[in-house]
């Protein structure tokens, strides 16, 4: 018999996203003794204990961790890890649908693996989602290769429960881009992500029109290019990425090649080809909003040296 996993999932106010996840939870291959599912709700103000309440019939291995007051997304992640039962602990988020057989799959992986990237699809019906999903999560995408990965995505991953406690867990005082964070450290540990690519879920947001997708790169981007300085020695961050006149100035040839690596890197998206241009805008979202990020962090450096 499998180890006991634990699937965590962090929520606020979206619910109905919320029940749709916990749908897909429920039509596991994996038997509900063999593991649970942890709901840790960050205050929210719908009718979310109302939907884990009523899911709760269908799926009894759940169990609803209510927080109280909004705390941040790290703290939330630690809450969750410190309630759970499981050796081998899972990681999706309210807007995601779990495949059939994922937790089966992570779980075989994660028994051989310490930490494990799972793919992330996505569907095509809608334009915008297709190309937020190809710019965000093309290195996780199906038809990639198995192996070693730089980078991890919250939206599935796993840790063996010993990793994730040497670690301390997530950083509890980020706001986003705490699963970056975490790999980060546990590279710089020596640890090595895995990607499995059998492992899937959909990520189906609620953003669907443009300027929803151009505003999340550029918030996530004044967020993860600090961490890449940060980082700068295990990362290689090039000086381009460390001042924001340059960020903005070469933004235009930095988006071209990164979207051409996304296409050129994954031949299966070769057939999505016409959603370059959406996705070369929001890469030129992510420079502006990286440039955005290092004129923050540099200003406020600067009122504390006065």
């Amino acid at each position: 018999m499998s180890k006991f996993a634990s699937v965590l999932i962090s929520t606020r106010n979206r619910a109905r996203l919320l029940e749709r996840a916990l749908l897909s939870l429920a039509r596991q291959t994996m038997k509900p003794e063999q593991f649970e599912i942890i709901v840790v709700d960050d205050g929210s103000t719908d009718n979310t204990a109302e939907v884990c309440e009523r899911m709760h019939r269908e799926l009894p291995n759940l169990r609803y961790i209510p927080v109280g007051a909004h705390v941040e997304i790290g703290l939330a992640g630690n809450i969750g890890i410190q309630s759970a039962r499981g050796s081998l602990l899972l990681f999706t988020d309210d807007d995601c649908i779990a495949r059939e057989d994922w937790v089966e799959r992570m779980t075989v992986v994660l028994e051989q693996k310490p930490i494990i990237a799972g793919a992330i699809a996505s569907p095509t019906s809608n334009r915008i989602k297709l190309c937020h999903n190809i710019a965000q999560f093309y290195p996780f995408m199906p038809d990639q290769k198995a192996g070693p990965v730089e980078f991890i995505a919250g939206a599935n991953m796993g840790f063996s429960r010993s990793v994730l406690e040497e670690l301390n867990g997530f950083g509890e005082s980020r706001q986003l881009c705490e699963d970056m964070e975490l790999i980060l450290r546990a590279r710089l540990k020596g640890y090595i992500a895995y990607f499995a690519p059998d492992a899937v879920v959909t990520h189906d947001p609620e953003r669907t029109i443009l300027a929803a997708v151009l505003r999340y790169s550029s918030e996530h981007a004044s967020e993860t290019v600090l961490l890449r300085n940060e980082y700068r020695s295990l990362l290689r961050t090039p000086f381009v990425l460390r001042s924001s006149t340059f960020l903005l100035l070469a933004a235009p040839v930095i988006a071209l090649k990164v979207t051409l690596s996304i296409y050129l890197g994954n031949s299966h998206l070769i057939r999505y080809f016409w959603t370059a241009p959406v996705v070369y805008s929001l890469k030129l979202a992510w420079c502006w909003g990286a440039a955005r990020g290092l004129r923050r962090q540099k200003h406020a450096q600067s009122k504390n040296e006065v």
